[in-house]
């Protein structure tokens, strides 16, 4: 297998668990009413910071190392300073690009809980039905 299969293998199963955690707060949105956000915004919080992860986990070494003024620790001038802040602008790069790509996203499921909680399901219908609709097309691998 070659590792670009492998990485598609990998995404799949990263979309098709998003889709149906999705519809599942969907579903838990629908019978909670007024208090429908609230489901929905645990799912989106927790695809958010699965989203933003890699820029915390490369961005936050570079910002405390290129920021600090503890002598030991300190390493400006010297070329791990330079390496240490390009992480921290290529994962700030990263994450702005991830902010616009994931905007209308986020923005989406927020009109969709908002209708639901003053009664109105016509958004929430048409998710469900695209959520389910790309759940069948990502289990046959299309």
């Amino acid at each position: 297998m070659r590792l670009q299969d492998s990485w598609w293998q990998l995404w799949r199963k990263i979309t098709l668990r998003r889709h149906r955690s999705e519809l599942r707060a969907l579903s838990m949105a629908r019978r909670l009413g007024p208090f429908a956000i609230f489901p929905i915004f645990l799912n989106l919080t927790y695809w958010w910071f699965a989203m933003i992860l890699p820029a915390l986990v490369f961005g936050t070494p570079g910002l405390v190392l290129v920021s600090s003024d503890v002598p030991g620790i300190s390493l400006v001038g010297g070329p791990l300073y330079l390496l240490a802040g390009s992480f921290y602008i290529l994962a700030s790069i990263y994450a702005l690009a991830a902010i616009c790509i994931a905007a209308p996203w986020f923005f989406h499921w927020y009109l969709i809980a908002v209708g639901l909680m003053f009664g109105r399901t016509a958004m929430a219908d048409k998710k469900a039905t695209d959520l389910i609709a790309a759940i069948d097309r990502t289990e046959r691998g299309l």
